[in-house]
């Protein structure tokens, strides 16, 4: 047969006499509930597919846009600057006062560094400090040191300064200001240093020279008289070091009795400690005066610290906030208002009272603006204290170093005088005396003759002071160790594809939340959404298929087929009372009843329909007629002989309208009352089909199906859940109907062929 398949009967017994011994077979036999879980999930995406692309469409959308300004691409821009690994040079050798050369590791290490420098991101947010990416932030010099990027390759001359952000605009400025300041904070100080040494050599040079052409032509350069203060500067490779040193030599002048001592046994020692001498007078009033210079210069870095403009933005905003200030603002704020009344309201504006309202105005906004410039300088001396009393200290360092060595260049002055008395008292060499290169006697040698000495020491001075010279000026003039060799590039988005890959996940991302949220909720309430639920629902069979509705024309075959089975499988054993129920109500039991018996009708069968839902009948808008008297006035006992109420509907079944409802109805559908009304209703017909309640909404549902010998057990496409329809199901199985089925109302025409 072509169709679903029945439950056959057993002969295990009954309690109907008339189908006595029968039983439906393979109760036990129970379908996995879970069976066909894939194709569940694609039944309900293809049910919900156009709400998944209309609304997945819109929360993808949602979620793309969200993604792409959340997520932006940020624009990088980077700069290049190149470190020589030899720095250039023409000179063949240093200085004694040039500075050593630098590893080359250690320098680029150190150029990177210091383009993340405060000094120098600081002079680089003079240029940037408007810009919309610097003036969001509230501590720009801590964001340009966090966000400035700067790589350095093992090996390479190439130092790469990179930043991103959001603004291609400021990206490049940003970049380019770093770079400038760089150059400026250090490769333009590090040439004005240099070219300050150039100075400092050639006026030694100078004044050397001047030295030896005066004396070449006096007969006793050594002779008493009237000298100058020493005015050559000492000559340094840099800035000088924060803490000077005394000078070695500083000690008091020898006993002449010693000097004259040393004069005999060795001349030599004697023209030695008198050169150190004069080199020490020469050089410590060049100290003294950088000293002195930089003492002042730390009190006029202190000097101007506490007259410094405020620089932190949350210290004005604290200072609105003081009781103070808040108390002298409203008096400021009163004597305003009183003084605008005063002239808004006087016919002669140059009264005296407009006047002295004035004076009081201007002299209450004055001291408001007085205190706020108090309060926000003790705020602001908070966080100057710690520079306030180091620049104090390096003041008073700077002074106690400058007074030592005011006093160590009196004692070296006074041991410089015995000294060169001590030399201008050295008898005339002779060959007894004479001494030789490594210091021993009595060999033959040049003479002695102070002046040709003293002239031989300072032209030795003299040249080696030329000769760097000479070498600094000629590097001044070659290349500079760091230099741009490209400024910002053109910004360019490196990371893109972040932000577009992003996008696409979330708006596909909005496609699946709302799939797996669809799968979710009907995982949860498990409708019927096809034949396999039906049929994976419980121990009845599916014995009917009919799609759409019933009464439609689509169902008449369908109709016509349930009833075939329904009357070989179950009136061809003797069953003449068929009930039609459903798990709860509005499940489609009332339009299958009504095409059922009309189908029987059709089919030659004395059938009569009876409406024993009695709560909410339905049966007799279906056919069209009134809801007369029926079976509530026959269980409260109103009515004589049911078989009055019975209405012939033309080309079809009798009717037994339900009547109406009354909680003595629903009390009285129990017990002998019940079964005597049934016994009536059944005598002259063939077959009785009886549209019940919901089973799992009414005890009368219970009662009434109980009584039939066969169900029919209704589940509504998209309105039935399975859960419900298994309990329903295995409810029938318990009161032990002989016979019962599943009948798939809202089926597809393909289900139907089954």
């Amino acid at each position: 047969m072509n169709g679903p398949t029945f439950a056959q009967p057993t002969t295990s017994g009954g309690s109907h006499p008339r189908l006595a011994n029968t039983r439906p077979a393979n109760r036990s036999a129970k379908p996995d509930p879970d069976a066909g879980g894939a194709g569940r999930v694609l039944t309900y995406l293809r049910l919900h597919w156009l709400t998944v692309l209309f609304c997945g469409t819109l929360l993808g959308g949602a979620g793309s846009y969200a993604a792409w300004e959340l997520l932006p691409a940020k624009w990088e821009s980077t700069a290049l600057l190149q470190v020589d690994q030899t720095p250039a040079s023409l000179s063949s050798g240093t200085g004694p006062n040039q500075a050593p050369r630098t590893e080359f590791g250690t320098y680029v290490k150190t150029a990177a560094t210091l383009l993340r420098s405060d000094f120098v991101l600081n002079k680089a947010l003079n240029e940037v400090r408007d810009l919309p990416t610097i003036k969001d932030e509230t501590d720009p010099i801590k964001f340009l040191g966090e966000k400035l990027l700067v790589v350095t390759a093992d090996g390479s001359e190439v130092i790469h300064v990179t930043f991103a952000g959001h603004n291609p605009a400021d990206v490049k400025k940003i970049v380019d200001a770093v770079q400038r300041a760089y150059m400026a904070e250090v490769g333009e100080k590090d040439l004005q240093r240099r070219q300050a040494l150039l100075k400092k050599l050639e006026d030694a040079k100078t004044e050397l020279f001047n030295q030896l052409r005066g004396r070449a032509g006096k007969p006793d350069p050594l002779a008493k008289g009237p000298t100058a203060d020493p005015t050559v500067r000492p000559v340094s490779g840099g800035d000088p070091p924060r803490t000077l040193p005394p000078l070695a030599g500083a000690v008091p002048a020898p006993p002449a009795d010693a000097l004259a001592l040393l004069a005999q046994r060795d001349p030599r020692k004697l023209l030695d400690r008198f050169d150190k001498l004069s080199v020490e007078v020469e050089q410590y009033p060049a100290r003294i005066k950088l000293l002195r210079n930089r003492a002042e210069q730390a009190k006029a870095d202190l000097e101007k610290l506490k007259t410094a403009p405020i620089t932190d933005p949350l210290i004005p905003q604290a200072v609105e906030k003081d009781p103070e200030v808040m108390a002298a603002a409203r008096d400021a704020a009163q004597a305003k208002r009183d003084y605008d009344f005063t002239y808004s309201a006087a016919d002669d504006k140059t009264a005296r009272d407009i006047g002295v309202k004035k004076t009081v105005w201007e002299g209450r906004k004055a001291a408001l603006e007085k205190l706020r410039g108090e309060k926000a300088f003790a705020a602001e001396a908070k966080n100057r204290l710690p520079r306030m009393e180091q620049l104090a200290a390096a003041a008073a360092t700077y002074t106690q170093q400058a007074v030592e060595l005011e006093d160590a260049l009196a004692v070296a002055r006074l041991a410089e005088a015995a000294v060169r008395q001590a030399v201008k008292d050295l008898p005339a060499p002779t060959d007894a005396n004479r001494v030789s290169a490594d210091g021993r006697p009595g060999l033959p040698e040049k003479p002695y003759l102070p002046d040709q000495t003293d002239l031989m020491v300072q032209d030795s001075v003299l040249g080696r002071v030329a000769q760097n010279f000479y070498a600094l000026k000629a590097e001044l003039g070659t290349l500079e160790r760091v230099r741009v060799i490209q400024p910002a590039s053109a910004p360019v988005q490196k990371d893109s594809k972040k932000q577009i890959l992003a996008a696409v996940a979330a708006g596909l991302m909005g496609y699946v939340l709302l799939a797996v949220g669809l799968v979710g909720y009907e995982t949860m309430t498990r409708r019927v959404s096809s034949l396999v639920d039906v049929t994976t629902a419980g121990p009845a069979p599916v014995v009917g298929v009919v799609p759409g509705r019933p009464g439609s024309p689509a169902s008449a075959d369908a109709v016509d087929k349930l009833r075939a089975y329904v009357g070989q499988a179950w009136l061809a054993r003797g069953a003449t009372c068929v009930a039609v129920t459903s798990p709860v109500a509005d499940e489609g039991k009332a339009g299958t009843a009504f095409g059922l018996a009309g189908s029987l009708a059709r089919a030659g069968h004395r059938v009569l329909l009876a409406d024993f839902d009695l709560r909410s009948p339905a049966l007799h808008a279906l056919a069209g007629v009134a809801n007369g008297p029926g079976v509530c006035e026959a269980l409260r006992g109103e009515i004589v002989d049911i078989r009055d109420a019975v209405v012939a509907l033309p080309g079809g079944p009798d009717l037994l309208t339900a009547g109406a409802w009354s909680a003595d109805a629903g009390a009285a559908a129990v017990g002998r009352r019940l079964d005597e009304l049934l016994a009536r209703v059944k005598e002259p017909y063939d077959c009785v089909v009886v549209s019940a309640h919901a089973l799992l909404a009414a005890a009368e549902a219970v009662e009434v199906v109980r009584r039939c010998e066969a169900v029919l057990v209704c589940a509504q496409y998209r309105e039935t859940t399975v859960p419900l329809l298994r309990r329903a199901t295995d409810r029938a199985a318990a009161m032990e109907v002989p016979y019962a089925g599943v009948v798939y109302v809202g089926a597809t025409d393909r289900e139907a062929l089954c």
